[in-house]
């Protein structure tokens, strides 16, 4: 038996840890992040989720503890991204004056 730093002996007979499971605490978490950022549509909450487990998802309950976390990662990402206006069109929120406006 060789004493190594990173060998470590496992128990015999016990399995290696399995993906632990999403909590309730984790599917609220995702509702209220997909809620947060406007994401809506079933469609686009799975196509968001699948994007970032790279698996086929039928539900929140499908998912890992480990996947809930980058899956509210990702919404927290999208929605900082997404363009902020107050009020308005874009146009109304203009930051510069346009030839339009010197008329």
């Amino acid at each position: 038996m060789t004493d190594s730093l990173f060998e470590i002996d496992e128990p015999e007979g016990q399995a290696p840890l399995q993906h632990m499971p999403i909590t309730d605490e984790q599917v609220a978490q995702l509702r209220a992040a997909f809620a947060d950022a406007g994401i809506n549509e079933q469609k686009e909450r799975k196509a968001v989720i699948e994007s970032c487990v790279v698996r086929p998802v039928n539900s929140l309950r499908d998912l890992h503890a480990t996947d809930a976390h980058r899956v509210l990662s990702l919404i927290r990402q999208r929605k900082e991204a997404r363009p902020k206006i107050v009020g308005g069109s874009a146009w109304d929120n203009r930051e510069e004056e346009t030839w339009i406006d010197r008329l």
